[in-house]
C-alpha cells in the first residue's frame, strides 16, 4: 500500500501508519510511504489509514484508508472414510466439513450428478455439511463426492457407499417372567439383519403386535420388544416373537406368569374414638394364593411393635385393635403389605375424642357500654379433638345456687355481654364447654360484681285506698317486685291532691320500707282525692304507681235551708216552702228534707215528714198533715244525708184553721109550758175553734 503526499518543506513531512486504529510499525519503507504485507493471512485483513503531518507547522494533518481483504481457499477438516457399508434401512451419515474466507458452500454429487434434496427428500444437508441418508436402499449404493467452493479455489473428497442385506437374528430374545396383576411387563426382543427385520409378536396363534397389528394394552416398541400395560391375569401364556425380512425368519419364545396383585381391599378408616374406648383398624387383603403376605403397622412414619404394647393386639387378617385409647394414639397409622405379589399400603387417621377442657381465665367486669350489663371475656379452651358446639353459662346472683343463665353461646365466641340484670346485686359466672362427647369441667368461678343500686324501676303494686271518715282516707299498697327493687328499700312517698283541681300534692314520708299503709286525716268532707305512692331506696325515688281516686266518707249538712215558709192550709195541715242549702255546705249527697212541726212545751213529740230532694225546681213544697184542729205549732225544715241530720231552719209558729165544732152532747128538752119546751146540752168534746 502507497501512500503519496506532498508539502514543503519536504524534510518535515512525517507519514505514520495504522490498523484498524492501531499504530503500525512494521513493513514500512520509502519514507514511511510504502506498506508491504508479505503473505498476507486472514488475521492481516482490517482497516489501514496513513497520516501526514508537516512538523512544527500549523497546518492540519491529512489522512487516506483503505479496506483490505485477505480471501482463504477452502480446506476440509472432516472427510468421509474412502469406503462405507450400512445396512439396508438405515440411517448413514456421510460427514464433510471444510473451512476458508469466505466460508466456502459444500455441494454433494453421486455417481458425478448433483444431488438435489428437494426431489430427492431421502438425502439431507446436515448442518457444517454432512449428507445424511435415511432408509438406505440397494439403490443408494454408489459414489458419493463433497466439492467445497469459495471465491479462494475449491476442493474435493470422496466416499464409496455400500448397501448390504442380511438375514433376520434375534440377538437378545424373551426369557420367561413374571408379572404381578396390573403392572407392566416388557418382553425383550432384539435383533439384527439388513434390511432390518419385521417384529411379530404372537401369544399361541394370536397376533398382539405387528407393524399393521396392535391390540389394546399390547405395544410393539421400537427395539422390537412387547409391552403390555397393564397386564391382566389371563396374559399368562407362551410369547412368541417372531423377526422376518427379505433374507429370511427368525423366532424366540419365552413363557408369562402373572401373579394375582397384593391388594389391600378392606383399608383402614379414619376414625373419632372417645377416650378410654377401642379403636378398630382393619386391613383386609387380597393376593395371590402362592404368595405369603406380612403386615406391618406404622404410626406417624414410626413402626409399631405390637408386642411391647399390651393395649394393641394385631390379628392374622391384619386388624389392629386398639384399647383405652388416650391421646397418646392420635395419629396417622398406615398399614404396609408385603409379598413377591406386590406392595400396597394405606393411610387412616385416628382422633381421640375427650370432653372439652374447661374455658381459661374467665373474667367479669361491668359493662361500659350499657346498663344492668356485665362484660365476661375468657380464652378458648382444648376442644378435646372434637368441634366445640357450644358454652353454657351459669351464674350466682347473691350467693344463690348456681343456675343456667345462658346455654347456647356460640363456640367461636370468647366474649360474651349479660344484660337484663338487677341492680344492686351481686353476679359471679362460671363457664363449660360443650362437644359431641359431652359437657366438659366449669371454669373457676369469676370475682363476683356487684352492680350499683338505681331508684326502683316499678311502683309500689295493688295500691287501693278507702275512705274512713268523713275526713280521713286509709291508702295500702305492696312493695314493687322484688326484682324492680334496684336496692334495699328505706321508705315510700305518699302524694295526694284534690281530684281535677290544679292544686300541688301534699307528700307524706314514709321512713320505713315495712309500713305499707296510711292514713291520710284532717281532709275535707266529701271530697275527691287522687292519691299515688313512689318507693326510693339509697339511690332516688322511684316512679309512682298508677293514680287510684277516693272520696272522704259524707258528713251533714252545716246549714239549714234556706227561705222557709210555712202557712196553714186547713185545719190539721201546714203548707212548708224552702230553698236547699247551697250545696257545698250539704257535705255529701242530698238524701231529703225533714218537715218538723210541735206544739210549744212538747218537743220531743214532733209530726216529721220526709221529703226527697227535688232537684229540678229551685222551691220546695211539702205538707205536714193530721195536726190538731185550731192548735198552735212550732215549724222547722232540716236537709239530711246518710251520716245524719242538719241543722234546723228557724222555728216558725202558727195554728192550725177551726174547723165545725163537734156535736153537742147530753141534749135534754123540759116541758115548760103548753107552748114552750126547756132544751138543755152539753158543750161538744171538739170545739174546733172559738164557738160563736
Amino acid at each position: 500500500m502507497e501512500c503519496v503526499a506532498n508539502a514543503r518543506p519536504l524534510i518535515k513531512l512525517s507519514i505514520s501508519w495504522r490498523k484498524n486504529g492501531v499504530l503500525v510499525s512494521s513493513g514500512l519503507s520509502d519514507f514511511n510511504r510504502r506498506l508491504t504485507i508479505l503473505s498476507p493471512m486472514v488475521s492481516d485483513a482490517g482497516f489501514y489509514e496513513c497520516e501526514a503531518v508537516l512538523r512544527s507547522s500549523s497546518v492540519p494533518s491529512v489522512s487516506a484508508g483503505a479496506y483490505l481483504h485477505v480471501f482463504e481457499p477452502p480446506q476440509f477438516i472432516k472427510e468421509p472414510e474412502r469406503h462405507i457399508t450400512a445396512e439396508m434401512e438405515k440411517v448413514v451419515d456421510i460427514p464433510c466439513q471444510a473451512r476458508g474466507v469466505p466460508q466456502p458452500e459444500i455441494v454433494w454429487y453421486k455417481d458425478a450428478l448433483p444431488i438435489d434434496p428437494v426431489k430427492m427428500p431421502r438425502y439431507r444437508v446436515l448442518m457444517g455439511g454432512s449428507l445424511q441418508v435415511n432408509g438406505l436402499l440397494p439403490d443408494d449404493t454408489g459414489m458419493f463426492q463433497c466439492f467445497a467452493r469459495n471465491s479462494a479455489g475449491e476442493v474435493q473428497t470422496n466416499t464409496y457407499l455400500a448397501v448390504t442385506s442380511i438375514a433376520p437374528n434375534i440377538t437378545a430374545g424373551p426369557s420367561d417372567s413374571t408379572v404381578i396383576d396390573g403392572m407392566s411387563i416388557i418382553l425383550h426382543c432384539e435383533t439384527s439383519g439388513a434390511p432390518r427385520p419385521a417384529i411379530t409378536w404372537q401369544k399361541g396363534e394370536r397376533v398382539l403386535a405387528s407393524g399393521s397389528v396392535q391390540l389394546p394394552r399390547f405395544t410393539l416398541l421400537e427395539s422390537g420388544s412387547l409391552l403390555i400395560s397393564p397386564s391382566h391375569i389371563s396374559d399368562a401364556g407362551t410369547y412368541t416373537c417372531m423377526a422376518s425380512n427379505s433374507r429370511g425368519i427368525d423366532e424366540a419364545s419365552a413363557d408369562l406368569i402373572v401373579w394375582a396383585r397384593t391388594r389391600i381391599t378392606t383399608p383402614p378408616q379414619d376414625q373419632s374414638v372417645i377416650k378410654g374406648t377401642k379403636a378398630i383398624m382393619t386391613c383386609g387383603v387380597t393376593h395371590d394364593p402362592s404368595v405369603i403376605v406380612r403386615h406391618v403397622w406404622e404410626k406417624d412414619g414410626s413402626m409399631i411393635n405390637v408386642q411391647s404394647i399390651p393395649r394393641m393386639r394385631l390379628d392374622v387378617d391384619g386388624t389392629l385393635h386398639i384399647s383405652q385409647t388416650w391421646s397418646g394414639d392420635i395419629g396417622t397409622y398406615t398399614c404396609r403389605v408385603t409379598s413377591v405379589g406386590g406392595n400396597d399400603s394405606r393411610s387412616a387417621h385416628l382422633r381421640v375424642r375427650q370432653l372439652p377442657h374447661a374455658p381459661e381465665n374467665p373474667i367479669a367486669v361491668l359493662s361500659k357500654s350499657e346498663k344492668r350489663a356485665i362484660d365476661l371475656a375468657w380464652a378458648k379452651p382444648f376442644d378435646g379433638n372434637s368441634p366445640l358446639i357450644r358454652y353454657i353459662l351459669e351464674v350466682s346472683e347473691n350467693n344463690a345456687p348456681w343456675a343456667i343463665l345462658l346455654a347456647n353461646i356460640e363456640p367461636e365466641s370468647t366474649a360474651v355481654t349479660v344484660n337484663g340484670l338487677i341492680p344492686a346485686r351481686s353476679y359471679q359466672f362460671r363457664l363449660c364447654a360443650v362437644n359431641d362427647v359431652g359437657k366438659g369441667q366449669f371454669s373457676k368461678e369469676t370475682d363476683r360484681v356487684s352492680l350499683p343500686e338505681e331508684p326502683p324501676s316499678a311502683p309500689p303494686q295493688n295500691v287501693i285506698a278507702s275512705g274512713r271518715t268523713n275526713q280521713s282516707i286509709m291508702i295500702q299498697w305492696q312493695p314493687p317486685p322484688e326484682s324492680h327493687q334496684n336496692g334495699i328499700l328505706r321508705g315510700y312517698i305518699v302524694r295526694y291532691r284534690l281530684t281535677g283541681l290544679p292544686v300541688d300534692y301534699q307528700l307524706k314520708n314514709i321512713s320505713s320500707p315495712d309500713v305499707t299503709t296510711l292514713l291520710l286525716e284532717d281532709l275535707i268532707i266529701w271530697t275527691n282525692y287522687e292519691l299515688e305512692v313512689a318507693a326510693y331506696n339509697g339511690a332516688g325515688l322511684g316512679s309512682f304507681s298508677h293514680k287510684v281516686t277516693e272520696w272522704t266518707l259524707q258528713g251533714v249538712p252545716t246549714i239549714a235551708p234556706g227561705n222557709v215558709q210555712v202557712e196553714a192550709v186547713n185545719s190539721t195541715a201546714v203548707r212548708f216552702t224552702w230553698t236547699a242549702p247551697n250545696p257545698q255546705f250539704i257535705n255529701g249527697i242530698n238524701q231529703g228534707y225533714k218537715l218538723l212541726a210541735w206544739e210549744p212545751g212538747k218537743e220531743e213529740d214532733v209530726s216529721m215528714v220526709t221529703v226527697r230532694p227535688n232537684f229540678q225546681d229551685s222551691v220546695h213544697v211539702g205538707y205536714v198533715t193530721g195536726l190538731k184542729k185550731f192548735t198552735e205549732y212550732f215549724t222547722s225544715v232540716l236537709c239530711f244525708t246518710t251520716p245524719g241530720d242538719g241543722p234546723r231552719s228557724p222555728p216558725k209558729a202558727l195554728k192550725t184553721h177551726e174547723d165545725t165544732p163537734g156535736a153537742v152532747g147530753h141534749l135534754s128538752f123540759t116541758e115548760i109550758l103548753d107552748t114552750s119546751l126547756k132544751v138543755s146540752w152539753s158543750e161538744p168534746n171538739e170545739k174546733n175553734g172559738v164557738l160563736t
